[in-house]
């Protein structure tokens, strides 16, 4: 069974259904950076291939994980030198992406792995449209969402009033999107229904819950 780090303020549902999978594995809230991204996967890791890049001040490091050069801390840009996001060969990231984490993209968007939620060697979905342009320029598919409807946590696990990111709010595994709340509460769902069923996905969504941006998951 493989492992699978995410923020430790899923909910009990989605911890029921992840755990049929995987070794649930969550990461503990950080001091180190503001409170809606302080247990987020994609704010301490990246996931390149088989292997993970990590901070040197993350909650989790395991010995097979990657030290990289930056702590992460803060607010902008500092908390983002790990946000990058790789996408079949592309490695997309920013001016403030670790050295260890060698980009062939750079974006402008510094929380890139916030706006991207891959979901195929070829394919994604993002809300940023600078970052489906450039993708669209290097032959990856990206459907474009405007979505004002998913929510960050406070540590204490209340509303914050930041938006959250689709990027952070799912990910793809064995042919299944599963998303952290319930798709009807998106108002790009239709535009995800429709991503999803081109690619041939399985959604997996969690019925009468608010969509959650948790920084996403990384399997390993």
């Amino acid at each position: 069974m493989k492992n699978l780090l995410i923020d430790s303020r899923i909910r009990k549902e989605e911890n029921e259904y992840l755990s049929q999978y995987f070794a649930v594995i969550k990461i503990p809230l950080s001091k180190d950076v503001y409170e809606e991204i302080s247990g987020h996967s994609d704010i301490f890791y990246c996931k390149l291939q088989d292997k993970i890049i990590c901070a040197p001040n993350a909650p989790i490091k395991e010995k097979n994980f990657i030290i990289g050069d930056s702590k992460v801390e803060g607010t902008y840009p500092k908390d983002i030198p790990y946000n990058a996001c790789e996408i079949g060969s592309l490695i997309i990231g920013s001016k403030y992406t670790d050295k260890k984490i060698n980009t062939n993209i750079i974006v402008k968007q510094g929380y890139t792995k916030c706006s991207i939620c891959v979901t195929s060697p070829n394919s994604c979905i993002t809300s940023d449209f600078s970052i489906a342009k450039k993708l669209k320029e290097n032959g990856i598919n990206s459907t474009y969402i405007e979505e004002n409807n998913i929510r960050l946590l406070k540590k204490d696990a209340t509303y914050s009033k930041m938006k959250g990111f689709i990027g952070g709010a799912g990910f793809v595994f064995d042919n299944k999107f599963v998303l952290f709340g319930d798709i009807e509460k998106l108002e790009s769902k239709e535009k995800i229904k429709e991503h999803i069923k081109k690619y041939n996905l399985q959604l997996i969504d969690f019925k009468g819950l608010e969509v959650h941006d948790y920084g996403g998951a990384i399997e390993y």
